[in-house]
């Protein structure tokens, strides 16, 4: 996986029967071992750890990118001979579309039903953070005006046109990428195959699929 697309915020430590482990990250060089030099015959324990800061900035200088969130919990899975490790990672990207107040600064989603418009021949949103909206302001006495048609016949008492402020109405779009990821097992049962799997978030949350 290339981490430059997204930054790691767990690696996996894997424990065998004969007393020994293999770190996804080796603690000294922070190189990584890949996930087919697991010997699954002797594998034992499966634990994806949250990166300490030291370890995180290791990984990270060595090309690949880690990343340190205090608080996250650990996940471990026992493994015996009727159970075989599942364990990978999904990266996902998604476009977005958002709205940025001038105003306060702040970037808000619109949502219709959720996020009100200012009433107008001319609506634009208002920033659920401070209440703001575009306004129109002439471009002679530089008055302002609430909404176009609060100004006589569409123009300044003074006689002079009027220029919009787009606070809120201007539209930008970012990409945004996360990962998750899957750990668990898969056993044969009576004949039946049987598959535990959690689905672990980059918050720590974690779901049972």
């Amino acid at each position: 996986m290339n981490t430059k697309q997204r930054p790691l915020v767990y690696y996996w430590i894997a424990e065998f029967n004969d007393n020994t482990k293999l770190n996804q990250f080796d603690l000294d060089t922070y190189l990584e071992h890949a996930f087919k030099d697991i010997n699954q015959d002797k594998l034992i324990k499966f634990t994806l750890i949250p990166f300490t800061k030291q370890l995180a900035d290791g990984v990270t200088s060595k090309g690949n990118e880690a990343r340190c969130i205090p608080f996250l919990p650990k996940y471990e899975i026992n493994i015996n001979s009727d159970r075989r490790l599942i364990y990978y990672r999904d990266v996902f990207i998604s476009q977005e579309e958002y709205h940025l107040c001038r105003k306060c600064n702040k970037e808000f989603y619109y949502v219709k039903d959720k996020i009100q418009t200012i009433k107008s021949i001319y609506p634009s949103p208002i920033c659920p953070n401070c209440g703001a909206h575009d306004i129109f302001k002439c471009k002679s006495c530089s008055k302002i005006y609430e909404r176009f048609e609060d100004a006589p016949f569409h123009m300044c008492k003074c006689g002079a046109h009027l220029e919009r402020i787009r606070l809120t109405s201007g539209r930008f779009g970012k990409e945004k990428r996360w990962i998750d990821y899957y750990l668990g097992y898969q056993s044969t049962i009576s004949g039946k195959n049987i598959k535990f799997l959690m689905k672990i978030l980059e918050n720590g949350d974690c779901e049972i699929i």
